[in-house]
C-alpha cells in the first residue's frame, strides 16, 4: 500500500506576489496554486519563499520527468 502525504503551507509567493496556498512537490521545493510558479523555502529565523532558479528546476521530478514551470 502506498501512503501519499502532502504538506500544504500559507505564505507569499515571489512570483505573482499573492499571499496564497503551497503545495510541497518535495522538501523545501513548493508549487503556488494561485499562478503555478515553483517557490523554495529558505528558513533563516523566518520562513520565505524565494523564485526557483532554472538550474534548481532539474531537481524537481516526477515520475522522472522535469517539470514544466
Amino acid at each position: 500500500m502506498v501512503k501519499y502525504v502532502t504538506e500544504i503551507v500559507s505564505g507569499d509567493c515571489p512570483e505573482c506576489s499573492e499571499a496564497t496556498m503551497l503545495v510541497a512537490v518535495q522538501e523545501n521545493f513548493y508549487k503556488c496554486v494561485n499562478c503555478g510558479a515553483f517557490v523554495e523555502q529558505k528558513v533563516n529565523g523566518v520562513i520565505k519563499y524565494m523564485k526557483v532558479k532554472k538550474n534548481d528546476k532539474m531537481f524537481l521530478r516526477i515520475d522522472g520527468e522535469e517539470l514544466d514551470g
